[in-house]
C-alpha cells in the first residue's frame, strides 16, 4: 500500500483515520498472576507463534510470539497488496511490529539464512553466568536477612551449588590464585548488571539492592600534565567499566542546592548532581543502553537496535533507571536540570500523546507488558542518529543543489549551515521522500535530548519544542545571522517549518519539571534550560577546570578520542573572519558556541578509538583463524581481560616503532563529508609489516586526519596553543597522546583530563545566564 506524500506547507503530518477494534475470538481465557492478567491468544492466530509454556508452579502462561522469516516474507508480500491496516486485522500482528518488517524489508527478503530462523540479526546479550536468577534470588534472600553480602558468599554459593560449571570455568586458568581472582571479577560485574553494588563504607566485596551504578570518583586531580617521558602507567589497555577506589563525599544532612546534568548518549546514559556553590560532584550514576529491557506487546518482537536507529523507549527507561540510582536526598535537592545529548540524531513525536504514551511506560517500568491494542498508534519514531548513513552522497548532492538553486532566488548575505548524513534535516528530507508513512500523526521533532526534556517538563504542544542553537546548526539548515531556520532549506527540502523546534540561546529556561513518573523523581516545578550538544558541553567543563572563562582562553584546542574523534578550536570572531567564505570546508564546520561572542571550529572524524579497536579485534580473529589462539567460552569477564591484554601489547610494540614509514589512512568508517571514503595503507615494504609498525601507523594515521581537517587559515593557531586532550580512547593511549605532543610546540602544551564530563557542563547551564562559567574544584 502506498503512502500518501508529505505535503510541505501543512502544519502537522495528519494523522490516519482510527481502525475500527474488531474483537478476535479466543480460544481460551485469561490467567491472573498477581495483579497482573495476561492474555492467551488463540492457537491459531499465528502460524509460527510459540506455545504457551508453564512455570514452576505447572501453570500455563502466554509467551511472546515469535515469528520466522518465511512468515514475515508473507506478511510482508500480503501488506503490499492489501495494506498494513488490513493484514494486522486479518492476522492479529500488532501494527507497529509490521511497520518494522516492512522497514526492513530488503533484508529480511534477502536474508540467506534458515527460513524457520526467527530473527536476522543477533539475539541480545548472552548472560555470563548461566544460573543468574538463582544468584540474583540469593543475594536477595540474604539483604531481606539483614545479612552484608560480599563476593566471597557469592563464590561460596557458586561452589556449592554449581561445582560442575565452576570445574569448567577454572580449568583454563593459569593458577588457582588467577582463577580466583577472575571469578571475584566475575561476581563484581554480576553485582553492578543486575541491581546491587557496594554499600558506602562496608567492604570491598560488600553488596546491596536497588542499584547498579557506584556513586563513586576519585578525589585526586583530574588532570595531568604531559611530559616528554610519558610514565608507562599511561600504557595500560582500556579497563572496561573499573571502578574508582575512592567514594563522593556525600553529606545526606547537607541541604544546599544542588545542579543536575544528564547526558544521553550513544550507548549509555550519564547523570551527574554537583553543588551550586563550586561545582564539586556530588553524585554519579551510569547506566549501558545494552542492560536496559524494553518491555513488549503480546505478540510483538523485542525491537533490535541497528546501527543508526535507536529504540527511544529503551532510552528514557535508561535515564529513568539512572536517576533511581542516585541518593534520593540528592534528588529533591536539586535546584535546576541541565541536559545534552549526542548531536545531529532527530526523532519525532506526537505532542498531545507524549506526554501521556511516557507516563504508562515509566509506571510500568523494564518489567511491563504493554497493552494488546490493534488501534495503537506510536507517540514517538525511533531515533536516528548520528551514525546513521541512509543518505547516500548522490541523495546529499540533490539536497545540496535544491538549496543552491532556493539561494539564487533569495538573499544570500548569511549561508544555511551544511546539511550531511546523520544531520537532522537530512534525515528529514530523507524520511518524507522515502518513508513518510512513519511520520503519520507526528507534529514535532527535535534531538533526544530535546524529547526527554519535553516529557520532563510536561508539555503538550508543539509550539513548546525547543532547541538550542549548537544543536540547531548540528541539524544543518540554520542560519547563523538570524540564529532561526533558513526559510529556503525548508522549501527546498520540503519541510514544515513548524514541525521545526524554536531555536533558543544556550541557558534558556523552557519549562518546569512536571509532576508524575515523566518527572522522574525530580523536585517538582524545578527550572528546566534548553538541552545543548554533548560536545560544547565537553568543551565547557574543560575549560572550566582550566579555571578559566572563554574570555581569557579564546586560543584554545580541545581535542577529544573516544569512540570517534573531535578537534574543537575557541575561535573569536576575528579568527572566524579569516576563512573565506567562497572556500568549502565540509570537514570543518564553525559552530555557535556556549556564548555571543565565542564560537567553536570543530573538525569531527567518524575514525577514533573504534578504529583502534577494530585492530584489536582484528588480531584476535586472525589469531583464532590460524589457530594461534585458543577457542574459549568462559565469558565475559576474562574476554574483556585478555582483550585489554591486547590493546597493552599493540599499544607498547607501537611505541617501540613510531618512526616507521608505514603509512594507515584510517578513515575505514568513511566521513561525514564523504561516506564512501575508504582506508588504505601506504609506502609498504618487507621490513616495516610487524604489528608495532601496523599500530603506531593506524595512531598517527588517526591524529594525522584530525589535523588534515583544520583549514590552512588556522592551522598555525594550533601548534602554539593550550591543547586540552580527553576521551578514554587518547586518555589511555600513549600511542595517540606522543603522535599529538609531536604536533606542538611544547610538550607541555597538552594537559589530559579524565572528567571533561559533558554531563557536567549540562549542569552548569544556569551559570551560563551570567555568561562566566562555574569554576570546577578539581
Amino acid at each position: 500500500m502506498e503512502a500518501t506524500p508529505a505535503a510541505a506547507t501543512c502544519a502537522a503530518i495528519a494523522a490516519s483515520p482510527a481502525l475500527d477494534a474488531s474483537t478476535q475470538e479466543s480460544g481460551s481465557g485469561t490467567l491472573s498472576a498477581g495483579a497482573t492478567e495476561i492474555s492467551i491468544a488463540s492457537p491459531g492466530a499465528t502460524a509460527d507463534a510459540t506455545e504457551s509454556g508453564a512455570d514452576s508452579a505447572g501453570r500455563r502462561i502466554q509467551q511472546r510470539a515469535n515469528y520466522s522469516v518465511k512468515k514475515k516474507r508473507e506478511l510482508i508480500a500480503l501488506a503490499q497488496v492489501a495494506g498494513v491496516r488490513e493484514v494486522c486485522r486479518m492476522e492479529g500482528v500488532p501494527r507497529r511490529t509490521l511497520r518494522h518488517w516492512l522497514d526492513d524489508a530488503d533484508k529480511i527478503n534477502s536474508f540467506e539464512g534458515p527460513d524457520s530462523r526467527k530473527s536476522i540479526g543477533r539475539s541480545g546479550r548472552r548472560e555470563i553466568l548461566p544460573f543468574g536468577r538463582e544468584l540474583s534470588a540469593f543475594l536477595e534472600e540474604g539483604r531481606a536477612e539483614g545479612r552484608e553480602m560480599t563476593s566471597s558468599h557469592m563464590v561460596e554459593y557458586i561452589r556449592q551449588n554449581h561445582a560442575q560449571w565452576l570445574e569448567s570455568y577454572m580449568t583454563d586458568k593459569k593458577s588457582a590464585e588467577s582463577g580466583q581472582a577472575a571469578l571475584t571479577r566475575l561476581c563484581q560485574r554480576f553485582v553492578e548488571r543486575h541491581g546491587f553494588t557496594q554499600a558506602p563504607g562496608a567492604g570491598s566485596g560488600a553488596t546491596r539492592s536497588g542499584m547498579t551504578s557506584t556513586n563513586t570518583a576519585t578525589s585526586s586531580s583530574s588532570s595531568t600534565t604531559m611530559q616528554t617521558n610519558t610514565s608507562a602507567a599511561q600504557t595500560e589497555a582500556p579497563r572496561v567499566a573499573s571502578t574508582p577506589s575512592n567514594l563522593y563525599q556525600y553529606d545526606p544532612e547537607d541541604n544546599s542546592p544542588l545542579l543536575f546534568g544528564l547526558d544521553i548518549g550513544t550507548t549509555a546514559i550519564k547523570c551527574i548532581v554537583v553543588k551550586a556553590d563550586n561545582a564539586q560532584t556530588v553524585a554519579v550514576a551510569n547506566v549501558a543502553l545494552s542492560d536496559v529491557v524494553v518491555p513488549t506487546r503480546p505478540g510483538e518482537e523485542a525491537v533490535e537496535n541497528r546501527i543508526g536507529v535507536q529504540n527511544v523507549d529503551q532510552i528514557l527507561l535508561a535515564v529513568q533507571r539512572a536517576l533511581n540510582l542516585l541518593p534520593e536526598t540528592a534528588r529533591q535537592r536539586v535546584a535546576s536540570v541541565g541536559i545534552c545529548g549526542q548531536m545531529h540524531g532527530i526523532v519525532w513525536w506526537c505532542s498531545r500523546s507524549v506526554h501521556e504514551a511516557a507516563e504508562r511506560l515509566l509506571e510500568s517500568g523494564e518489567n511491563g507488558m504493554q497493552e494488546d491494542d490493534d488501534t495503537y498508534e506510536p507517540a514517538w519514531s525511533e531515533l536516528i542518529t548520528w551514525q546513521d548513513q541512509r543518505c547516500t552522497p548522490e541523495f546529499l548532492s540533490a539536497c545540496r543543489e535544491k538549496i543552491a538553486r532556493a539561494k539564487t532566488a533569495g538573499n544570500t548575505s548569511s549561508p544555511p549551515s551544511q546539511i550531511a548524513a546523520g544531520y537532522g534535516l537530512a534525515s528529514f528530507a530523507h524520511t518524507l521522500e522515502n518513508s513518510p508513512r512513519t511520520l503519520v500523526g507526528m507534529d514535532a521533532c527535535g534531538t533526544i535530548h530535546d524529547f526527554v526534556a519535553f516529557i520532563l517538563c510536561g508539555h503538550t504542544l508543539p509550539s513548546e519544542t525547543s532547541m538550542d542553537t549548537t544543536d540547531a546548526h548540528s541539524w544543518g539548515g540554520l542560519n547563523l545571522e538570524t540564529q532561526t531556520w533558513d526559510p529556503r532549506v525548508l522549501r527546498a527540502l520540503r519541510i514544515p517549518s513548524s514541525m521545526l523546534p524554536v531555536v533558543k540561546k544556550p541557558g534558556t529556561c523552557i519549562g518546569h519539571i512536571s509532576a508524575g513518573y515523566a518527572g522522574f523523581g525530580l523536585p517538582v516545578s524545578q527550572p528546566v534550560y534548553v538541552p545543548m550538544g554533548d560536545h560544547p558541553c565537553s568543551v565547557l567543563a574543560a575549560l572550566s577546570q582550566r579555571q578559566s572563562s572563554p574570555n581569557s582562553d579564546s586560543n584554545l584546542t580541545l581535542v577529544n578520542i573516544g569512540t570517534s574523534a573531535q578537534m574543537a578550536m575557541v575561535l573569536t570572531g576575528a579568527d572566524v573572519a579569516k576563512l573565506p567564505d567562497n572556500q568549502d570546508h565540509s570537514s570543518f564546520e564553525v559552530r555557535p558556541f556556549l556564548f555571543e561572542d565565542r564560537f567553536l571550529g570543530v573538525a569531527a572524524s567518524l575514525s577514533g578509538g573504534n578504529t583502534f579497536a577494530w585492530l584489536v579485534h582484528q588480531w584476535q580473529q586472525w589469531a583464532a583463524e590460524m589457530g594461534l589462539a585458543p577457542a574459549y567460552n568462559d565469558g565475559e569477564e576474562l574476554a574483556t581481560q585478555r582483550e585489554a591484554e591486547v590493546y597493552a601489547r599493540l599499544i607498547g610494540l607501537g611505541l617501540q616503532r613510531q618512526d616507521t614509514e608505514l603509512t594507515f589512512v584510517p578513515t575505514l568508517n568513511g566521513e561525514r563529508a564523504d561516506p564512501s571514503a575508504t582506508g588504505s595503507i601506504m609506502n609498504l615494504r618487507m621490513n616495516n609489516w610487524s604489528m608495532g609498525d601496523i599500530s603506531a601507523a593506524l595512531s598517527r594515521g588517526l591524529v594525522d586526519n584530525l589535523f588534515a581537517m583544520i583549514p590552512t587559515e588556522l592551522q598555525p593557531l594550533v601548534p602554539e596553543q593550550p591543547m586540552i586532550g580527553t576521551g578514554n580512547a587518547l586518555v589511555r593511549n600513549e600511542l595517540l597522546q606522543q603522535f599529538l605532543i609531536r604536533r606542538l610546540a611544547q610538550p607541555s602544551q597538552l594537559q589530559l583530563q579524565t572528567a571533561a564530563d559533558a554531563a557536567v557542563g549540562a549542569a552548569l547551564t544556569p551559570s551560563l545566564l551570567g555568561g562566566r562559567p562555574v569554576m570546577l574544584n578539581v
